[in-house]
């Protein structure tokens, strides 16, 4: 049976936390990326067909994402490759319904079922919807096609970590999973891209 979805509020929450004072999760980031050392991996072995600015976002992402399961508390086993695997051919099933590669590729990412939700509609939000400079249509189109590549990462990584998580007892999560949209923040004057 699925575990319940941690809600959309508390993963916005958590992902803006960790955003804005990254140096006060990093010990936890390292700890618990070298305790998911296949996951890392896995990663890493991906990040050769990216370009060296979206790998390393590919790593500090995955860390976040490990950081909110263990955010959300219980024990959190450690991932096989035989899970890792499985999980990428169940995404890789589905990537014809996710497609092209257009403006609203988010929805149909949305659209598909997938192990917590919430956390892999913060990383669509992360990667698609927040504010993004201005580019010309083929570097628009290079930087989709490195978003997506990060997201299906991503979504490899949760299936994994839910199946290796036990939530904490007592633990509330949502049993039915409906979008939630959470308002881009303008980005400030002096802050760039």
């Amino acid at each position: 049976m699925p575990n319940a979805f941690i809600p959309r509020s508390t993963v916005h929450d958590w992902s803006e936390t960790i955003g804005d004072a990254p140096e006060a999760h990093q010990t936890a980031l390292t700890r618990l990326l070298r305790d998911q050392r296949r996951l890392t991996r896995f990663i890493e072995e991906n990040a050769e067909n990216m370009q060296p600015a979206t790998a390393g976002v590919s790593i500090y992402l995955t860390g976040v994402v490990v950081r909110m399961f263990d955010l959300a508390g219980g024990r959190l086993k450690s991932a096989t490759w035989a899970q890792i695997r499985e999980a990428e051919a169940r995404v890789n099933a589905l990537i014809g319904e996710l497609m092209p590669l257009d403006t609203t590729f988010p929805e149909r990412a949305r659209a598909v079922m997938r192990s917590q939700p919430h956390i892999l509609d913060e990383a669509l939000f992360a990667l698609f919807e927040r504010e993004r400079p201005e580019t010309d249509d083929e570097q628009a189109d290079l930087e989709t096609l490195e978003l997506v590549k990060v997201y299906l990462m991503l979504w490899v990584v949760t299936e994994v970590l839910d199946v290796n998580w036990r939530p904490a007892k007592g633990f509330e999560g949502e049993s039915e999973y409906s979008y939630v949209h959470i308002e881009p923040k303008k980005a400030d004057a002096g802050e760039e891209g």
